[in-house]
């Protein structure tokens, strides 16, 4: 990678907590920093204004001025404007050049609005014609770098106006939806960088900023338009020692029923983390949301927040050496966070304090760490998108298996990643994605979901290693088609599980190839640190299709130590890679002692 492309990769992509990374942390692991900051002039000079013509599609307003990217520089930020789409993803070439989309939401008629950076407009799509049918200009909005002002956040409110943020202007907007109207609101921290949008139940929105260090609250019926009224600010600096901070979300219910521990339950010696907190006192009837704060060089912070007594829990994650980017809660109460400095994504239960990480499959990429990203609860799962890994991942919390969809835009100038920044999840239960850096939203259908090709099982949900007696073990791993709508009864055949399963036939009609991984949350990097591993058979295809329908097809990997393993409970990611289009993956425990 030259040095060009070296100068961009260090501008922007990822929140600022990334930014302040220690580099001999990630470049031994080959990542690029990713920063957000967008405040550098050099990039000015990199990417300079051209008078090359603004081309705009045809069913789209052209009414204001788009300033272009100088033709070298488009294999950088403007793709490669062809929808690279494959069975399970379908790819949407927006029709503004370089737009640099960023922020997606949802509204009630289930279309798809998108906030475009470069450009600065929201666009939006209609999935009953799959257009684009309208586009709207943010007023004023002068970027300051090729880049754009970053909007990471946008949300509808009750009235059915959107609510966004603005990293470059220090902003929170609100555009009035039936007024065509836009005002901006302005917090009261220069350069504060807003990151993340909650509402609450009083009606109140409720943002973090990465810089600062301080969480905003703005009244809708106090504030006025390019001002910095009706916004209050909240000093976390002063109670939370930290850097900076991750996104936000609302508590799975406002009602949270789970009563505080006690500071000496919170702080056993069986805990993953150090737990403090200003009020062991909570009210049952209190809005909470929750979020993350990161400390450098690697380290960070889950912060559980009362919203109407501003009491909180801070429980740190240092220990587990993980970088908290995004938050989500499920239905049992547990929070989900990923270490955007790795391949892990991880899970709080703060009944216990117990923290247990897994690890991803690798990279279908030319990047060895996939960087979960933001996260999401969802019926029953977990969804985040792979920033550096070019997926997006569904962790189904029941069955402890993860599906992760590869998308079909490979930038080679940003190591064969399309830069999926954002996701959403519409009303159907469908995922929508933008690739920043291409140009383009993407696109997995709920229908699609339900029929991947393959699906795994293993013999056992542990691997047991005895380090001291250098004793290693083994599982046998089973793939077999299975359509995932035909039903959800699992039965037992010779010894693995069998989803009522159809043979391979149906897809002996066209070629395949299965590749067999494994990773652990031994290691950040998802690789199997100081144990040996192997597959008796890692890849298959057509030509190894079972003569018998009703067998899979199997291969069994062997785990054993070497002298430096470190003890220790971890888990372990089982994973078969169809086409380098989907990953079945079946996540087991990983005992070492």
């Amino acid at each position: 990678m030259d040095r060009y492309v070296r100068n961009m990769i260090i501008s922007v992509v990822v929140v600022a907590t990334v930014t302040y990374l220690s580099l001999n942390y990630l470049f031994a692991n080959n990542i690029f920093l990713s920063s957000l900051l967008n405040t550098d002039k050099f990039f000015d000079r990199l990417f300079p204004p051209t008078k090359e013509d603004d081309i705009l599609s045809t069913q789209l307003d052209k009414s204001s001025a788009i300033t272009p990217v100088a033709e070298r520089d488009k294999k950088y930020v403007c793709g490669d404007s062809l929808a690279n789409s494959n069975d399970y993803i379908t790819e949407f070439v927006i029709p503004f050049p370089c737009s640099q989309p960023v922020g997606l939401t949802v509204d009630k008629n289930n279309s798809i609005w998108i906030a475009a950076n470069w450009i600065g407009r929201f666009l939006v799509f209609d999935q009953s014609t799959n257009t684009f049918v309208k586009n709207i200009s943010i007023p004023n909005w002068n970027p300051k770098t090729t880049f754009g002002s970053m909007i990471w956040d946008l949300k509808f409110d009750k009235s059915g106006d959107l609510w966004f943020t603005d990293e470059q202007s220090s902003s929170v907007w609100k555009y009035l939806v039936n007024q065509d109207k836009f005002e901006r609101y302005i917090s009261p921290t220069n350069f504060s960088y807003p990151l993340s949008l909650t509402f609450d139940s009083n009606g109140l929105i409720w943002f973090t900023n990465v810089f600062g260090k301080k969480l905003g609250i703005l009244d809708p019926e106090e504030v006025k338009n390019n001002t910095t009224m009706g916004i209050r600010e909240i000093d976390l600096g002063k109670r939370i020692n930290f850097e900076t901070m991750g996104p936000s979300s609302m508590s799975f219910s406002p009602n949270d029923k789970n009563k505080t521990n006690s500071l000496l339950e919170r702080n056993s010696n069986n805990s993953d983390v150090i737990v403090s907190f200003n009020d062991p006192i909570e009210k049952d009837d209190a809005d909470t949301m929750w979020f993350s704060t990161v400390d450098f060089p690697y380290g960070g912070q889950i912060v559980k927040f009362n919203m109407q007594t501003q009491n909180y829990t801070i429980y740190d994650l240092n220990k587990t050496k993980s970088l908290p980017i995004s938050i989500a809660q499920d239905d049992k109460g547990r929070v989900w966070t990923n270490d955007h400095a790795s391949n892990l994504f991880l899970v709080l239960d703060p009944k216990t304090n117990q923290v247990k990480q897994y690890a991803t499959s690798p990279a279908s990429t030319r990047n060895t760490t996939t960087l979960p990203y933001y996260n999401q609860y969802y019926d029953g799962g977990i969804w985040f998108n792979e920033h550096e890994g070019n997926a997006i991942a569904q962790y189904d919390i029941k069955s402890k298996t993860l599906i992760e969809y590869h998308i079909p835009t490979r930038n080679i100038a940003w190591g064969n990643t399309s830069n999926p920044l954002k996701f959403a999840i519409d009303n159907n239960g469908s995922v929508w994605f933008t690739e920043w850096t291409e140009n383009k939203i993407g696109h997995i259908s709920k229908e699609n979901m339900n029929n991947i090709p393959i699906s795994l099982s293993t013999s056992k949900d542990k691997v047991i290693i005895d380090s001291k007696a250098n004793i290693g073990d083994s599982v046998d791993v089973y793939v077999y088609q299975n359509k995932l709508n035909n039903s959800d009864d699992v039965s037992s055949y010779n010894g693995y599980e069998s989803q009522k399963m159809s043979s391979f036939n149906n897809l002996s009609d066209k070629p395949f190839n299965i590749t067999m991984f494994v990773t652990s949350s031994i290691a950040k990097n998802g690789q199997l640190w100081n144990l040996t591993s192997n597959f008796d058979k890692r890849t298959f295809s057509v030509s190894d299709i079972p003569i018998s329908s009703l067998l899979p097809l199997k291969t069994t990997l062997y785990i054993d130590p070497t002298e430096t393993v470190v003890p220790g409970n971890y888990t372990m990611t089982v994973s078969a890679r169809y086409n380098n289009e989907i990953t079945y993956s079946k996540i087991i425990d990983l005992y070492i002692f």
